[in-house]
């Protein structure tokens, strides 16, 4: 009679792919359980994947296990920990050269890249919008508008800076979906650099600021980026001329 005892593969599974199916598949063929963790890893250009996504693939990819395999999600654990006599087994599994050498970064480049995720911030006025809507008919891009933002993903909130922070990356959050699909602009201001730091770790946009000089008040703050990817000078340029250095910049960061 078999054991019911599981064995545990812990893992970001970003994306779950053939070397670790092959990795698993090792114990299921001997008949024995599976339990098999999710680290819920956040949002991130190397993290792409939600858990949702990668329990989905994990369940495609060893259906036909059945009730062999167990899936959980835990917290992104960063070291498991152990000590003598644990009563379980912590062993190597040996694979073959070939599968051994599949790897998660291999992989990611054989599935679509993300799309580019181009951020324009600026002050309040500063036609964030007019240049948003030009990109979109140039690059059938997604927009991504802070007014409409607020009325969907951050209905209610306020505008302390830490919900300032909040809803910014929520929208980052969203930006990071989308760009699985679509190129992505995304018209919010982001008016702290403490932010645009968190949401460049996050995305690796291009960071396209519109320099309108415009009153900075205790209601309508902003820190102006020191190193942004493009500078436009709002008044000073057409907007095709706008849409022409942003499309420039694009190429050269994706080509």
């Amino acid at each position: 009679m078999k054991s019911s005892s599981s064995s545990l593969f812990v893992g970001r599974w970003q994306p779950f792919h053939s070397g670790h199916q092959a990795l698993i598949e090792t114990v299921l063929k001997q008949g024995k359980p599976v339990v098999i963790a999710i680290r819920d890893t956040p949002l991130s250009q190397k993290n792409p994947y939600t858990v949702t996504e990668r329990w989905t693939m994990i369940q495609k990819a060893l259906h036909a296990y059945g009730e062999l395999v167990k899936i959980v999600v835990i917290p992104d654990i960063d070291e498991i920990c152990y000590g003598r006599e644990v009563g379980y087994d912590v062993r190597n599994i040996e694979l073959d050269p070939q599968t051994e050498a599949i790897s998660g970064t291999k992989t990611r480049k054989q599935n679509p890249p993300l799309h580019p995720i181009i951020w324009l911030t600026g002050q309040s006025g500063a036609g964030k919008t007019t240049l948003a809507q030009a990109l979109k008919t140039e690059l059938n891009a997604v927009i991504l508008d802070g007014d409409e933002m607020r009325e969907s993903i951050s209905l209610n909130a306020g505008f302390s800076e830490a919900e300032r922070d909040e809803h910014n990356l929520r929208v980052a959050r969203l930006a990071l979906v989308l760009a699985k699909q679509s190129t992505v602009v995304v018209s919010v201001i982001a008016p702290f650099a403490k932010t645009r730091e968190k949401i460049t770790e996050m995305l690796q946009p291009i960071w396209v600021y519109l320099d309108r000089k415009l009153p900075s008040t205790k209601t309508k703050p902003y820190e102006a980026p020191l190193h942004p990817d493009v500078t436009l000078h709002p008044g000073q340029q057409t907007v095709t001329e706008e849409v022409r250095e942003v499309v420039k910049c694009l190429r050269h960061e994706f080509t």
